[in-house]
């Protein structure tokens, strides 16, 4: 359950959004009359810093760590049948290898990632063809606190992820796994490689990845509770 504190403190950020749905990046940048030379380039950076007010945060601790509070940025492709689903996995924290293998998931650092996110949404792209990121268009927002159900299979996709780490094997950790979570690559190219367990006590490298959301997971979980009015009928 989401507290009335965290309501309370989030109000304001869910009025920005609100005062927003239906507008273009490019209205936004407009209204915000900031020089371009100073916008934070990126839909993305637009929104949480300039938009929001909010500074981008590659930490360990919450976006806003006073309620411990993540912003996620979902961007959405509305299809030629008229279906609307996220375009694309979400990054959540990269991997440390060597960390996540002497974890339990009660300590894990990803739980802090994941309990509360403050989901804005945007439409990125229309049949099939990526729109101008000037016509973007702000959509909705969703405070999302996952149920004991949903982190029971957020547990078991990090479980499954662990084990590979703690085997040696963490470069063959793919995308294809988890429900929720998924494993993926991230890194500069193939050779952008970080310590990782080998499995017998020693240490290997593995290429770089991160924990994302699954796109299953925006697609069910979060797109659902969304009001998708203002782009419906686009």
């Amino acid at each position: 359950m989401i507290s009335s504190k965290v309501i309370e403190y989030m109000r304001p950020l869910f009025d920005i959004i609100s005062n927003s749905k239906g507008k273009t990046i490019g209205e936004i940048k407009d209204e915000l009359n900031i020089e371009r030379s100073k916008m934070v380039k990126g839909a993305s950076g637009l929104i949480v810093e300039n938009l929001l007010g909010i500074e981008n945060n590659n930490r360990d601790e919450a976006d806003i760590p006073e309620i411990g509070c993540e912003i996620k940025i979902l961007p959405l492709q509305k299809n030629r049948d008229g279906s609307i689903k996220a375009k694309e996995p979400t990054a959540i924290q990269m991997i440390n290898y060597m960390e996540v293998a002497k974890e339990t998931w009660v300590t894990a650092k990803l739980r802090g990632k994941i309990a509360l996110t403050f989901w804005v949404v945007y439409l990125a792209k229309k049949n099939g063809k990526a729109l101008n990121q000037n016509d973007y268009v702000i959509v909705d927002y969703f405070l999302d606190h996952p149920s004991d159900v949903q982190n029971g299979v957020f547990k078991t996709d990090w479980e499954e992820i662990q084990s590979y780490i703690k085997e040696g094997r963490a470069d063959e950790l793919s995308c294809s796994m988890g429900v929720y979570l998924e494993p993926k690559t991230k890194g500069a190219n193939n050779q952008d490689k970080t310590d990782a367990p080998d499995g017998k006590g020693g240490i290997t490298r593995a290429r770089r990845r991160a924990f994302y959301y699954k796109k299953n997971y925006t697609n069910t979980a979060i797109i659902p509770n969304l009001d998708l009015s203002s782009i419906k009928k686009k």
